[in-house]
């Protein structure tokens, strides 16, 4: 393309300059006035590009990555993308002069259309712009399709590149595949990937197939496709993602949490994947792991679009659980419990139902930490809240009281909150899943099923005296239902069985000490009870401390 045309191309379009250094603003607006831009906004901030992008269509963003208190220019894009205030037919290009690992990988996440290292000379942007500004023309239509969301002509029209021998061939196989995912013709879009990959071992290509094959559920050769990525280039965070998906799917969530960890180390500044590894992590029991990536949420999160209220709810149901006097720094769990809940507090979104939470976590991490006056102190404000707004509340916060009800002892209590949410929400599918969790039998039918089935899996597996996989498959089946008095009771004695054959091994005596604290609600007049009687003296028989052979003369 000529120069002349090129020129023609930056006096057609609005764009908006995001730096929080002045004389570096009117530098860039400089700069492109010269190759022709016409229309100029500038602004010093996170706040203020939203602003003007909610205000304002603009065909080209340069945004600085370090932009002062606020939101950096990660959380800008991450934003724009997410309030779909950054069209395809748009250009965002990332200016910075952080060059660390986690940014530059943090920022390409979000597929900026460049990234430019300050200092910055007239020459050097007017080169990248310019490289920039021919790609975007010629897939100009293939992007306005897409975003229309017809994702049928946009994979016509990459059709009509690609048989018009287009330059950015390479760009237009890869939309076109993405096209064919979005619209679940797996099979032509495994048929792009594959063709690719005869020809050059391209990673996006590799990456590609791997994601339609987790998207067809084979995920086996998924993981053989991913991995083979990752040894290609670590970097590639998307393959760490999918693989913990492929793992997922196979059902083993040890593996998927050890890929999510992965991920998290390559490019850490992901709320969402900080989030799937707490959430993995809690479901391996895994109670460090997600308390430190819970953690993380919080810290990321601050001034992203993808901060919540849940994030310090989630931090603080993990402190609470780990306030439980005699267990290891105990005391300073329930100060950091208190700490993260006054920081919601303090947040805009704080209201009634948080402040029932609030009140219920506060009380349930004192209870656990055996500070009965205070605790009871905190639950009496969480009740008088949960009985005058109940109209008011959200679903949610009825499980975090019941929670802290059976905590403080009061099963009677909690079982009437949880019978009423499900009376009051019997469509509300992941509620029920929760409630279900929380009970010490499920109360939806899905969920007895869910449980007989696990039950009958892990009991023929100890039959056979295949005790690892029978623990494993109880462990699974606590990670979904946490609270079932027989899982609980059927883990111990899987461990135990193994434990005499096999010898004890790091973390069983956790498992089994874990699985009895869930369940020390138990009634005396319970059936289970007997049973959970002789398998708690079964444990401390097993691991008590051996002392034969020890010098005690101090």
């Amino acid at each position: 393309m000529r120069q002349i045309d090129l020129i023609k191309l930056y006096s057609q379009m609005r764009c908006l300059v995001v730096d929080d250094m002045p004389d570096v603003r009117v530098a860039i607006m400089g700069m492109l006035r010269v190759f022709g831009v016409q229309q100029i906004d500038v602004v010093a901030n996170g706040e203020q590009a939203m602003e003007a992008c909610i205000n304002n269509h603009y065909h080209m963003v340069l945004c600085d990555y370090n932009l002062g208190p606020g939101r950096d220019g990660q959380q800008v894009l991450e934003e724009l993308r997410y309030r779909n205030r950054l069209n395809n037919t748009s250009i965002f290009v990332m200016i910075t002069a952080e060059s660390s690992r986690e940014m530059v990988l943090g920022a390409l996440e979000y597929q900026p259309d460049d990234y430019v290292t300050k200092p910055i000379t007239q020459a050097l942007l007017r080169q990248r712009l310019d490289r920039v500004m021919l790609r975007h023309r010629e897939l100009y239509s293939i992007k306005q399709a897409m975003d229309e969301k017809d994702y049928a002509a946009a994979e016509q029209r990459c059709a009509e590149k690609l048989t018009a021998d287009t330059s950015y061939r390479g760009a237009c196989l890869q939309i076109q595949a993405e096209m064919n995912l979005r619209l679940l013709n797996f099979k032509r879009a495994e048929e792009i990937y594959t063709g690719v990959l005869n020809e050059r071992p391209l990673l996006w290509a590799k990456l590609g197939l791997g994601k339609t094959q987790v998207a067809k559920k084979e995920f086996s050769k998924a993981e053989k496709n991913l991995k083979e990525v990752i040894r290609d280039d670590r970097r590639v965070v998307e393959a760490h993602d999918l693989l913990a998906d492929a793992y997922r799917g196979k059902g083993d969530t040890q593996s998927a949490q050890e890929a999510m960890q992965e991920a998290a180390q390559v490019s850490p500044k992901s709320v969402i994947r900080q989030r799937r590894l707490a959430e993995l992590a809690k479901l391996n029991q895994d109670a460090q792991a997600c308390l430190e990536a819970s953690r993380r949420v919080i810290k990321t999160a601050r001034n992203s679009v993808y901060e919540s209220p849940d994030d310090y709810l989630n931090l603080a149901r993990e402190l609470a659980d780990l306030s439980k006097d005699g267990n290891p720094g105990a005391d300073k769990y329930v100060k950091e419990t208190f700490e993260v809940l006054q920081k919601l507090e303090k947040r805009p979104y704080f209201d009634v139902s948080t402040d029932v939470q609030s009140n219920s976590l506060k009380s349930r991490s004192l209870h656990n930490n055996n500070k009965l006056d205070d605790a009871e102190k905190f639950l009496d404000q969480a009740k008088s809240l949960y009985q005058t707004k109940k109209d008011e509340l959200k679903p949610e916060v009825g499980l975090d009281f019941a929670q802290t009800l059976i905590a403080s002892g009061d099963k009677s209590g909690a079982d009437d909150v949880l019978n009423e949410l499900v009376e009051k929400y019997p469509t509300h599918e992941s509620l029920i899943a929760k409630v279900d969790g929380m009970s010490d039998t499920p109360r939806s039918k899905a969920g007895r099923e869910k449980v007989t089935n696990m039950t009958k899996s892990g009991i023929d597996y100890y039959e056979k005296k295949q005790y690892t996989e029978a623990i494993n498959t109880f462990k699974d089946a606590i990670g979904i239902f946490p609270s079932h008095i027989g899982l609980n009771l059927n883990l111990i004695q899987a461990v135990i069985a193994d434990a005499k054959i096999n010898g004890e091994k790091t973390g069983l005596e956790t498992l089994c000490r874990n699985s009895l604290s869930r369940v020390s609600f138990i009634d005396k007049n319970d059936p289970q009870y007997t049973r959970y009687k002789h398998l708690s003296s079964e444990v401390d028989e097993l691991f008590k401390l051996d002392l034969d052979g020890l010098d005690l003369d101090l």
